[in-house]
């Protein structure tokens, strides 16, 4: 959660996080773990400014400060959302089950490093729809359970980070999982494309294969995201 503090002087209004979620990924990032750290913050007074995601979809625009998701990775994140009363272990439970289903989820992705350019991949003419694991597009280094799925990912770097997982069996899909868990390693398979981008695409081939933002925001494809550098100032 956030609250905006309004400052004397003058000064552009600012963002704080309060670290009152299950994850709370974004004020981790930041260096704001309990409450009284962020009192400690918002007594140093030091403002930045940090970078948003602009998704376009269907229904519109809607901007993105932590997470963008598709494919497992959203379907067992809103499977988590109904087991609030699991606690943390929520997300352990979702990601197992949705391993195990298998869901099929046929997509075309490309990306690129130019706020400009055309986004490279399976976005180009003739190319057909694959079948991937999920995809993440990040400001921040964790998702959920405070994972790091993207390890590079600095909210202020005029970048988001895509993690492309492709489909893989049962159990090599529960070892990158456990790499996810310890370390971020999971981004050094070859089955893991991980690239910083300042612009995608996704366009699934089923309707129903929504997209999610930030764990509040249901859209469906397709999508495009472009980083939006210094879209507004928090505390640090």
């Amino acid at each position: 959660d956030a609250v905006t503090i309004h400052r004397g002087g003058g000064c552009t209004a600012a963002d704080i996080r309060v670290p009152v979620g299950t994850g709370n990924n974004y004020a981790c990032d930041l260096g704001i773990r309990t409450i009284e750290d962020m009192f400690v913050v918002i007594d140093r007074g030091v403002v930045h400014a940090v970078d948003a995601i602009k998704v376009t979809h269907p229904e519109g625009e809607t901007y993105s400060i932590n997470v963008v998701v598709w494919g497992l990775a959203r379907d067992a994140a809103e499977m988590a959302e109904g087991m609030r009363w699991l606690g943390p272990l929520r997300y352990d439970v979702a990601g197992l089950y949705h391993i195990l289903l298998n869901k099929l989820n046929f997509a075309k992705i490309g990306a690129t490093q130019a706020s400009d350019g055309e986004c490279s991949g399976g976005m180009g003419p003739g190319s057909e729809h694959e079948d991937f694991m999920m995809m993440f597009a990040q400001n921040t280094r964790c998702s959920g359970r405070g994972y790091q799925f993207a390890p590079l990912a600095k909210l202020d770097d005029g970048k988001f980070d895509v993690v492309v997982v492709k489909k893989a069996g049962i159990f090599k899909t529960m070892g990158l999982f456990d790499k996810v868990k310890v370390d971020g390693s999971h981004v050094e398979d070859p089955l893991v494309c991980y690239i910083q981008a300042k612009k995608m695409k996704l366009e699934a081939k089923e309707s129903t294969d929504l997209v999610g933002i930030d764990g509040e925001i249901v859209v469906k494809s397709p999508v495009t995201l472009e980083i939006c550098p210094k879209a507004f100032h928090t505390f640090v």
